[in-house]
């Protein structure tokens, strides 16, 4: 125990010495690693990396913050190919096309992995940012400034590809790519569309000019942009804004509103047709045009202009109407879609009214007497308006489609109808002479008659033969040709009328009738000739329409003998009772006795075809 003591009483003052060698001896030899050692080989997912008391940590700075992303030393499966802050991110040159991304997998399971790509924009414009899922379940996107601000940004969604629409400033932005849930490989685009050549809102919409007629280009870029126009009107005048599609977008709209928004006109582009707004101003006010697609193909490029039609320098009412007189043209400017122009004028009875139109378009005209009451009503090219007693008339205008607004404007005064409208007014006409005719009214029919001879067989010809609806009254026998011909036949001395009337617009029609021959035989069993044996007969089948007819006794069972020259004829033998046979040169046996019908048809078109046969028992 004494020994115990001793030794604790003398190795009381060995610790502090102990202390104090071993403190000396390890200052050069051991220290704490610094940010370059601690941080070696090692990535932060975001910030900077930085040691503490020897192990690697990840400072957030202030873009970070701002931004609200985590600052994490990295640990992904494989390495991040894109960095998440400035320092790091990946910068884009424009043009570019698309390229492969990916978000990687972290080994633990909080570790989220964002790709940031740096774009540096000189002059400030619209882009396009599109991030195509290849094996990325979800892909998201975020736009951020260059102290980290997130901004909003509309976007869309294609199949795989969703895309983005920013409109950016100049200076450094930011495009962050990330993933909620999933990782894996996806493509990215960045696209400049241009600079935006109209504003999107009534404090940046590009002032219109009156009188500035003169076409401008528009370009849409995205379906989010919209470009709006802003005019004043003037009392009573009339505005018009248009625009020409180069390629049809059936999502294309036009919009007329005013200044608080209340929609006067619209127009879409379904249709393929210039897209057309107007007004006719009431009061003196401010007014937007917007044109905007939200689908389609992009960039969407039309030719826009617009237009101060001036003030209504006609009548809108029959109390107001401009007095005009057939033959002398009269400017008409329809100041809006709903304009109508009025226009008095004075119609002899009898007589058929038409207008001509100069200036491309057509329009919607109507024509009423005092009363108010339709005397006709179609466009401006087909109106044929008869009126049936003397006194004033009223011709009303109005804007077809597609609209247009000015045009130079004349009444015609076609007279009295050129030919009657039924076989008891019907023209007398001459064969051989030629007919023309004109349809005053679209609804009016052209009666012609002529006297045809017994057994007389006519060729009439027409046109324009598409175009009219063709109808003798009279004839017996009628055969269309084709090609705006018919043949008739007359078996009796009667009038035969032919009945014209227009198809598809048509306002006038020629004819030219001929008599072709008078047939030499009958046609029928009732008009044959009788045949008694031996029989020697010639004569000609005169056209298709002709048939040449005999009627002749037969024994049943007796033997006949034919010998026919009829070329390409048919030659037909009908017994009593129906039976019908076809005959040829030679010898035949009568099946049935009684009178039996012999014929020779069968001519094409006009040609006039000889025959001739003997016929005689055995």
């Amino acid at each position: 125990m004494g020994q115990a003591r001793r030794s604790t009483r003398a190795a009381r003052p060995l610790p502090l010495a102990l202390f104090l060698f071993l403190g000396v001896s390890s200052c050069g030899t051991v220290e704490i690693p610094g940010d370059a050692v601690a941080c070696a080989g090692l990535q932060c997912t975001a910030g900077t990396c930085f040691s503490n008391a020897g192990q690697p940590m990840c400072r957030c700075g202030p873009w970070e913050r701002a931004a609200d992303v985590a600052c994490a030393v990295a640990a992904f499966k494989q390495p991040d190919d894109h960095g998440g802050s400035p320092d790091r991110a990946t910068v884009l040159t424009l043009p570019m096309s698309p390229r492969e991304g990916r978000i990687d997998e972290g080994q633990r399971e909080d570790m989220r992995d964002t790709d940031l790509f740096a774009v540096a924009v000189e002059t400030g414009g619209m882009y396009r940012f599109s991030c195509t899922r290849l094996t990325l379940v979800d892909c998201r996107v975020r736009l951020l400034d260059v102290g980290g601000a997130a901004h909003d940004m509309p976007g869309t969604v294609e199949g795989a590809a969703v895309s983005w629409f920013p409109t950016l400033s100049a200076g450094t932005w930011y495009f962050e790519v990330s993933s909620a849930r999933s990782h894996g490989r996806y493509t990215y685009e960045l696209v400049a569309l241009g600079v935006d050549d109209h504003g999107a809102t009534s404090e940046d919409a590009t002032v219109l000019e009156a009188g500035a007629s003169a076409s401008f280009p528009v370009r849409l870029s995205s379906p989010f942009d919209a470009d709006m126009f802003a005019f004043r009107s003037r009392v009573g005048h009339g505005y018009r804004f248009i625009c020409e599609q180069t390629e049809p977008n059936p999502f294309l709209r036009l919009t007329l509103q005013s200044s608080t928004g209340q929609l006067m006109d619209e127009s879409l582009g379904a249709s393929g047709e210039p897209l057309t707004v107007s007004l006719r101003a009431t009061s003196e006010r401010d007014w937007l045009v917007t044109l905007a697609a939200d689908y389609g193909d992009f960039p969407v490029d039309v030719a826009c202009r617009f237009e101060d039609l001036g003030p209504d320098e006609h009548g809108d009412t029959l109390g107001t109407a401009t007095p005009m007189t057939p033959g002398v043209p009269v400017a008409v400017t329809l100041q809006s879609r709903e304009d109508v122009d009025v226009f008095a004028f004075t119609g002899a009875a009898g007589h058929v009214y038409a207008v001509r139109t100069e200036g491309a378009g057509r329009w919607s005209a109507q024509v009423v007497d005092a009363n108010g009451e339709n005397v006709a009503r179609t466009d401006t090219d087909l109106l044929r308006a008869r009126v049936e007693a003397t006194g004033t008339y009223y011709l009303l205008l109005e804007g077809g489609v597609p609209w247009a607004h000015s045009f130079v404007l004349t009444l015609v005064d076609a007279g009295v109808d050129d030919h009657g409208d039924s076989p008891q007014t019907a023209t007398l006409i001459t064969p051989g002479t030629p007919v023309t005719g004109i349809f005053e009214t679209p609804q009016d029919t052209d009666a012609v008659v002529f006297p045809a001879e017994a057994r007389g067989i006519y060729l009439a010809s027409y046109a324009p033969f598409a175009d009219l609806s063709f109808n003798p009254r009279g004839a017996v026998g009628m055969l269309e040709l084709g090609s705006g011909r018919h043949l008739f036949s007359a078996w009796n001395p009667a009038p035969v009328t032919m009945m014209f009337q227009p198809l598809n617009g048509a306002d006038a029609f020629s004819l030219l009738l001929e008599q072709l021959a008078i047939d030499d035989f009958g046609d029928h069993s009732g008009t044959a000739v009788t045949l008694t044996l031996p029989a020697s007969v010639s004569g000609v089948v005169q056209t298709a329409i002709d048939a040449d007819v005999f009627t002749v006794a037969l024994e049943a069972g007796r033997a006949y003998r034919l010998e026919l020259e009829t070329g390409a004829l048919q030659v037909s033998l009908l017994a009593p009772g129906g039976a019908l046979s076809h005959l040829r040169s030679g010898r035949f046996v009568a099946d049935r006795s009684g009178v039996h019908v012999l014929t020779l048809a069968g001519a094409s078109g006009l040609a006039q075809v000889p025959w001739r046969f003997t016929l005689q028992a055995e």
